[in-house]
Order: structure tokens, then sequence, then C-alpha cells
């Protein structure tokens, strides 16, 4: 039954009431106690008796009106009020509301809808407001871990410029090249971090209209390079990376340098985060409407907090005991250029078995150029 309709028929039922009851206490008053005073009764008494009769029945009508209707109403309205000043706990006095039974009062009930929507209302805040601070945390943590990254970094620019203009030291040709060849490393790295915050920031920025420059091009041969690439990165020398594929040639329209770095990003946080001697396979697999790209490692695996946070923005999750060198972005990166591309990217993964990344990409061009 609706709210209105209940309303309605509680308020009939209630003005039926008030006039039965009014009406009984006119004939008792007029019938039954008023003769016992006198008589003979003029009518002026009589209509005296009635007015007073009538005022009081209507009076006491008024008072259980308000206390019915009224009461749930203003329960409502310090509960919303409670709300409105953040605080979610349950409003004092919710429990007598019901009965031992569980169920709503009689006049409690009249509101039924609306309680149930504050109940379900109130959680959803509480909810909100937990992750809300959890984000804010988050956030705090990953500016305190940027700052953290960009400075190590910095620290060994400075270092070694500093030991290459102290005149009191004659370097050799070899130890002066080895310095200048650690000041670029870690300048390459900082160009890294700072072209991850950029990304990002052009994303939010632009609600994810990355504009997205597609070629048909074979991902095959494409991810087979990446793959080679990073095998001969100084980073990967004690990891083992195969590549595998059920067919030699899968043309599909996809941005170079997007799809790049989507690849980078994932094979890197798998050589980051596991032990050395890890096995990390890429496999192709051609299907019907779309190509899968599975980058399956045999390492420490994740939680299931980490899986369900490993694509958020400020998530700087770690399986090994060294700190990320990352920014978190990296993978919030991936999820959003998967995007881009009107593919999907998922994650398996369990403890001390090992993570899958599961690529989906489109075959055919049926998404715009912009994400």
């Amino acid at each position: 039954m609706r709210i209105n309709t209940r309303f309605t028929l509680h308020l009939a039922l209630g003005i039926i009431l008030w006039m039965i009851l009014s009406g009984i206490c006119i004939i008792i008053g007029l019938e039954g106690i008023l003769p016992l005073f006198k008589k003979s009764v003029s009518e002026d008494y009589e209509n005296l008796l009635v007015l007073w009769i009538f005022g009081f029945s209507t009076f006491a009508c008024i008072v259980v009106f308000g206390w019915y209707f009224g009461g749930p109403l203003g329960f409502i309205m310090s509960w919303i009020h409670q709300l409105s000043q953040e605080n979610y706990k349950q409003p004092v006095g919710l429990s007598k509301i019901y009965t031992r039974k569980g169920k709503l009062h009689m006049r409690y009930m009249l509101y039924q809808e609306v309680l149930q929507h504050l109940q379900s209302l109130s959680g959803k805040l509480k909810a909100a407001e937990t992750e809300r601070e959890e984000v804010e945390q988050a956030k705090q943590e990953w500016i305190a871990g940027i700052s953290h990254d960009l400075k190590t970094p910095l620290t060994y620019i400075t270092g070694y410029s500093t030991l290459l203009l102290n005149e009191q030291y004659d370097w050799s040709k070899d130890e002066a090249r080895s310095f200048i060849q650690e000041i670029a490393d870690k300048g390459m790295h900082m160009e890294e971090l700072i072209q991850d915050l950029s990304l990002v920031i052009q994303l939010n920025n632009t609600d994810g209209q990355l504009p997205l420059h597609k070629t048909k091009q074979d991902i095959v041969d494409f991810t087979r390079r990446i793959v080679a690439n990073i095998s001969n990165n100084p980073q990967a020398n004690d990891y083992i990376l195969h590549f595998k594929t059920d067919t030699s040639v899968i043309n599909i329209d996809f941005d170079t340098k997007f799809m790049q770095r989507i690849l980078q990003n994932i094979l890197m946080n798998s050589i980051i985060h596991n032990p050395s001697n890890t096995n990390i396979y890429t496999q192709i697999s051609d299907r019907v409407e779309h190509v899968e790209i599975h980058i399956v490692d045999n390492g420490v695996g994740m939680s299931q907090h980490m899986m369900e946070n490993i694509f958020q923005q400020y998530y700087r999750g770690t399986t090994t005991e060294s700190s990320s060198e990352g920014t978190g972005l990296g993978m919030a990166i991936v999820y959003k250029l998967v995007q881009a591309h009107n593919g999907t990217i998922s994650v398996q993964s369990e403890s001390s078995i090992g993570t899958t990344f599961i690529i989906t990409l489109p075959k055919n061009n049926m998404g715009l150029e912009h994400f």
C-alpha cells in the first residue's frame, strides 16, 4: 500500500473514530450524567454540555492525532538533521519504534517506506564516508610516496654531480662516465614519473576523452617486440620472460604509443613486485570478435584487497618487502588506456601461486577515436 493511501486511510479512520466517540460521550452526558444533577434540564444547559464535550473531544483528538501522525514525523526530521550533520550512526530511539517481534509500531508503519529509505541512505552515506576517508588517506600516502620517489633519484643526481664538480679529485674517464650514466638513468626515471602524473592529470581533466591515433597493425609482432625490449631491461636480468601465440598475425586498430605503455606497465609491474627467477608469460589468443592478451607470472600473487584496488588511481600496493618505485598510477593508467581502446582488463591472482592479467581488444574498430 502506498504511503499517501495509507495516510488517507489512517486519517479517515481517526476522524470516524473521533466522531463516534464524541457522539457516545454526548449521549452519555445528556442521558446519563446531566439528569442526576437536575430533574428538569433546560435547553441552554444541554447545549452548553454538548459544546463542552465536543470541545474536549476535539482537543483530545488533536493531541492524539499530533502524537500519532506527528511523533514519527518528528523522529524522521531529527534523523534527517542528524544525517545532514554527517552523523551516520543509528539515531537515539530507533529501537523503540519496533515491537519485540521486530515489526514497526502501528504509527511508524504509516511511514514504513520513508524509514526504510532513510536507513538505506544512512548506510550508503556511511559507506561513502568510509570510502572517502580511505581515498583521502591513500591520496596523502600517495603524495608522500611521490615526494619520496622524486627525491630519491634527485639525491643521486645531486650527489654524483657534486662528485664530478669536486676539484679536489681527478676522476678517471671511466669513473666520470659511470657517474654521468647514473645521472642519466635517474633523470629518465624522474621523467617517467612526471609523464605518469601528466597523463593522469590529462585523463582526469578531460573526463577520459583521450585522443587516440589508431592504425591497423599486427598486435602479435608488436607485443613480441615489447617483450623483447623488456627482456633487455637491466631490471629484468633475473627474470625469465616467455612469449606464446596461437596465430602468427592478428591485425587490429590500436594506438602504438599507448599500447606500448599498457604492455610495458603490466610487464614491469610483474617484474617489480615479484622475486628473482619468476617466469613471466605473455600469450596472445585469437578469438572470433576480439584478441586476448594474457600476461601470467608464477610469482607471489596478490591478496584479495590488492586485487580489488590494483586499478585504483592512488593505490601503491606491493607484494614484496621492497617499496615500489612507481607512482601508484601505472595500473590506473593501464585501465584507462585499455578502456580508451574499447577493451577490457581484468586480474586473477592467488597468493603464492601467481597473477594473471587478461586484456581483451576488439578486432573491429567499433568504437570512437576518443575515449
